[in-house]
C-alpha cells in the first residue's frame, strides 16, 4: 500500500471546524443558564483544573448567582497552552446532567436489573461497612479488591483500601500506558517528555495525537509539524486525523512496528550515523546491539511491515540526519499488543542512539517541584501477598498499580485466595477490561460491591451500593505538581457548592473508615491536607498565589543537558542508558528487543483494533449531551474489498463475533483501513439504564476483546483479537 502525504491547507480547515465546536458548546452553555439568570448577579472568576482527562489543564470558571456559566482557559498553565478543549468545555454539563449520581443508593433486586433505593449517607456507609466488615472476619482483609483510575483524591480511596488491610490495589495503568512507562524505565531509569515543539523530524506509531489529546503534545505537534514544517512521519492499520496531517503515512501490517524500528536501527548502524559521543560517553550495550540487529534488514523489515524498503532506509537516514532533534515518539496507551514492551524499548534505543537525550527537540527528562505532605499517622502495611502474585509473574511490574487481567484470572479461580469484595473509584472494569462476560463473572462471585463515582457507570449499575462523587467544580481537591518539560503546580478549589446530596471522595472515605474502625487514620479535612502541600512550593505566599490563580509554573526556557555530565548516574543498574538489559535478562526476558512475526487472523476474520477520539476520555463522557452531540453512536470500520466480498453496505447493521462474546452496531464502509483490520471507538453500548444516551446505542468493545496481555509488563493487549463479520 503506497504513501499519503498530507496537504496542509487541510488543518487550517479542520482548525477552524475545532474552532467552531467549541464556540457552539459555549453558546450552548449560555443557553442552558439564560433562564435562571438574574441580571443583578454577582459574576466571579474562579481558578481550578479540569478533571475530565488526565492531561491536567488549567480553567477560569466564570460564575454567575451561584451557577458556572462558562469555563475559559486559564493562560498562567504552559502545559495547556492557553486551550480548553471541547471536553473541558464540557465539565459543566457534568454538574448540570440529568443522568448524574445525585444520593446515595443501595441496590434492591438482582444485579444488573436496575432496582435501586435511595437512601441517606449514614445507611449507605453502614450498609457498606457491614459487608465490608463480613468479608474480612471471614477470609481476611486480602479478600478485598481497590480498584481505581488517576484523580486528585485518588490517594484517599488507595488509602483505605491499605488501611483496611488489602494488598490489592490495581489501577488504570496496567490497562493503558504500562508498557511504555516500564520500557522506558529500564532504559532511561525515567520516562521522558518529549519536546515536539522544537522537533525536526517525528515518527509516531499509531499516536493518533491529533485526536487522542494529550497537553502539550497535541497543540506542540501543531506548532512544531504544522508552523515550522517539522516532517512527521506515521504509521496506523487507520487513516487518522494524525495520518491525514503527517508527511507520510503508511498503513503498517499490524503488530509489526518492532520490525520496522529494528530495521531502522540496522540501517543507522551499519551506515555509521549513530550519535559515536553520545553512545560512547552515556550508554551501555551497544556493540551488543550492533550485533543483534544485523539479521534486522530493511528488506526483511518490507515483508514483515508492507512498507518498502526503500522508504525504510530513507527514513532511517533522515531520522539519524535530524540527530538530537529526531523522536521516535512513545504514545500513551501502550495497549496494544503481546509483544509491546519490547517494541517500546526499541523505541527507547533508537532514540538513544542517534543522541536525543536532554536535548532541545529530543526526549527530556521530566523538571520536578517540591510540594509539602501531610503526615498522616500510619497503618500497618498489608501482611498478605498480592492476589496477582505480580512478583513472580511480572517481577518488572509496578507493584502499585497491579496487572488487572492477571488479577482477574487469579480471582475466577479463587487462587492463591477468594476475593470477595470490590470497592471502586472512578473505574468502569465493565467497559475497560476485556471480555466483558468474564468480569461479569467476577462480580457475580463478590459478596459486595462498592462503587465512588459522578456517574451510574456500568460498573455502578452492577454494584450494592453506590456513593455519589461530587463533580471537579463542586468540590476541593489535593494540589497535583505536574513534572515535564515546564513543570507546573495546579490547584483544583471548589467552583459551586454540589447541587445533589453528594460528597467529595475524602468525606466518603472517612465515612466509611468511622465504621470500620480506621477514623484515626483519615482525621483531617481537605483544607488541613492543602495547607501542608502549600507549604514547600517555590513560590512566595503559596496559599493566596494558588488560590488567587490556579497554578504556578517554572518562568523562564527549559532547561536541557543537565543530566549530560560526567558525573551524572541514571537510575539503572549500570548507571548509564542500557541498551543491552542486564535487569530484563537476569529477569528472564530477552535484553535486546527480539522480533516475532505476530499471528495472523484466518482468511475468514479480521483483526479488531482499537482508538480515541478527542470528544470522550476512555468510556467516559458519551453520555455527555454536548460532546454526544459530536458523536451520537460508534460503528464498525471496514474495507470496502472484504465488504464487498461479504455484501456489506455503508450504513447497514453488521454483527461482529469473537471467542468471547458478538455484538450489533452499524459498518463504516470506508478505505480509511486496511483489509485485513476493522476498527470500532471504545465507550458505546451501555448497559447502564442511567446512561440514557448511550444504554443500548452502538456497541461496547469489552463484550469481544479477548484476554491478552504483554509478557513483560502485564499490560493488556486489546489488539490480538481476531473478529467474524456479517451482516445482522
Amino acid at each position: 500500500m503506497g504513501t499519503i502525504r498530507m496537504d496542509r491547507r487541510l488543518f487550517l480547515k479542520s482548525a477552524g471546524a475545532t474552532a467552531g465546536a467549541v464556540a457552539a458548546t459555549q453558546v450552548g452553555c449560555l443557553r442552558y443558564f439564560k433562564k435562571g439568570r438574574s441580571s443583578a448577579a454577582e459574576t466571579k472568576e474562579i481558578p481550578t483544573t479540569c478533571e475530565l482527562c488526565p492531561n491536567k489543564c488549567s480553567a477560569i470558571a466564570v460564575v454567575e448567582g451561584g451557577f458556572v456559566r462558562k469555563l475559559n482557559p486559564n493562560p498562567e498553565n504552559p502545559k495547556s497552552r492557553d486551550m480548553l478543549c471541547a471536553r473541558g468545555n464540557a465539565a459543566i454539563k457534568q454538574v448540570y446532567d440529568p443522568d448524574r449520581l445525585k444520593q446515595p443508593m443501595i441496590r434492591v433486586g438482582a444485579r444488573g436489573e436496575g432496582k435501586w433505593k435511595p437512601v441517606s449517607w449514614d445507611e449507605a456507609f453502614d450498609f457498606a461497612a457491614k459487608k465490608l466488615s463480613e468479608v474480612k472476619d471471614k477470609y481476611g482483609p486480602e479478600a478485598s479488591l481497590w480498584s481505581s483510575t488517576e484523580g486528585f483524591q485518588e490517594v484517599f480511596f488507595k488509602n483505605l483500601g491499605l488501611a483496611f488491610g488489602s494488598p490489592n490495589l490495581v489501577r488504570h495503568p496496567t490497562l493503558c500506558l504500562a508498557s511504555v512507562n516500564l520500557a522506558y524505565s529500564a532504559t532511561f531509569g525515567t520516562v521522558p517528555s518529549f519536546d515536539l515543539l522544537n522537533s525536526k523530524f517525528v515518527i509516531m506509531s499509531g499516536a493518533n495525537r491529533f485526536e487522542s489529546i494529550i497537553t502539550p503534545d497535541t497543540m506542540d505537534l501543531i506548532g512544531g509539524v504544522m508552523e515550522r514544517k517539522a516532517k512527521l512521519v506515521y504509521l496506523d492499520p487507520r487513516f487518522t486525523v494524525t495520518a491525514a496531517k503527517a508527511d507520510e503515512w503508511y498503513p503498517i501490517k499490524p503488530g509489526t512496528d518492532l520490525a520496522f524500528i529494528l530495521a531502522m536501527i540496522h540501517v543507522i548502524i551499519a551506515e555509521n550515523r549513530h550519535s559515536k559521543d553520545f553512545v560512547a560517553a552515556y550508554t551501555t550495550g551497544f556493540e551488543q546491539l550492533a550485533e543483534h540487529v544485523k539479521q534486522y534488514t530493511p528488506e526483511w523489515a518490507e515483508k514483515e511491515t508492507e512498507i518498502p524498503a526503500r522508504d525504510i532506509v530513507r527514513i532511517a537516514r533522515e531520522f539519524a540526519d535530524a540527530g538530537a532533534r529526531a523522536l521516535y515518539y512513545a504514545g500513551r496507551r501502550s495497549s496494544w499488543y503481546q509483544n509491546d514492551f519490547q517494541m517500546r524499548r526499541a523505541q527507547a534505543i533508537l532514540n538513544a542512539i542517534v543522541g536525543n537525550w536532554d536535548q532541545m527537540g529530543g526526549m527530556v527528562p521530566n523538571a520536578k517541584l517540591p510540594k509539602g505532605e501531610f503526615l498522616f499517622m500510619p497503618w500497618d502495611e498489608p501482611k498478605a501477598p498480592r492476589v496477582d502474585e505480580i512478583k513472580t509473574a511480572f517481577p518488572l511490574a509496578a507493584a502499585g498499580d497491579g496487572v488487572y487481567l492477571k488479577l482477574r484470572e487469579n480471582v475466577l479461580s479463587g487462587k492463591p485466595y477468594p476475593v470477595k469484595a470490590w470497592m471502586v473509584y472512578k473505574q468502569d472494569p465493565m467497559n475497560s477490561l476485556p471480555d466483558q462476560a468474564k468480569t461479569l463473572k467476577m462480580i457475580e462471585q463478590m459478596d459486595f460491591i462498592g462503587v465512588i463515582d459522578v456517574q451510574m457507570s456500568d460498573m455502578a449499575w452492577y454494584a450494592d451500593v453506590v456513593f455519589p462523587e461530587s463533580a471537579y467544580l463542586e468540590r476541593t481537591d489535593p494540589v497535583e505538581v505536574m513534572p515535564g518539560i515546564w513543570p507546573a503546580v495546579v490547584y483544583r478549589q471548589q467552583v459551586v457548592k454540589p447541587i445533589h446530596d453528594t460528597k467529595p471522595n475524602l468525606e466518603i472515605v472517612q465515612g466509611l473508615a468511622k465504621r470500620l474502625g480506621l477514623g484515626d487514620y483519615f482525621d483531617y479535612t481537605i483544607e488541613q491536607w492543602v495547607e501542608a502541600e502549600f507549604k514547600d512550593l517555590p513560590i512566595p505566599m503559596a496559599a493566596e498565589h494558588m488560590k488567587k490563580h490556579g497554578v504556578w509554573a517554572a518562568s523562564g526556557q527549559p532547561s536541557y543537558g543537565k543530566t549530560l555530565t560526567p558525573d551524572h548516574r541514571f537510575v539503572t543498574k549500570t548507571g548509564k542508558i542500557e541498551i543491552f538489559s542486564e535487569r530484563l535478562q537476569e529477569a528472564g526476558y530477552d535484553p535486546l528487543p527480539v522480533y516475532t512475526a505476530p499471528v495472523q487472523p484466518p482468511g475468514d476474520r479480521f483483526r479488531l483494533i482499537l482508538g480515541r477520539v478527542g470528544y470522550f476520555t476512555h468510556a467516559n463522557q458519551s453520555n455527555n449531551v454536548w460532546l454526544h452531540e459530536f458523536m451520537k453512536e460508534n460503528d464498525l470500520w471496514i474495507n470496502p474489498k472484504p465488504a464487498g466480498r461479504l455484501g456489506i453496505k455503508d450504513g447497514a447493521f453488521v454483527s461482529v463475533a469473537s471467542s468471547v462474546g458478538s455484538v450489533k452496531l452499524k459498518a463504516r464502509v470506508t478505505e480509511e483501513i486496511r483489509p485485513d483490520c476493522v476498527f470500532m471507538l471504545h465507550g458505546f453500548g451501555k448497559k447502564s439504564k442511567m446512561q440514557s444516551l448511550v444504554y443500548n446505542v452502538g456497541a461496547s468493545d469489552a463484550v469481544i476483546l479477548e484476554t491478552a496481555w504483554d509478557k513483560v509488563s502485564g499490560n493488556a493487549a486489546f489488539h490480538e483479537t481476531f473478529v467474524k463479520v456479517a451482516n445482522a
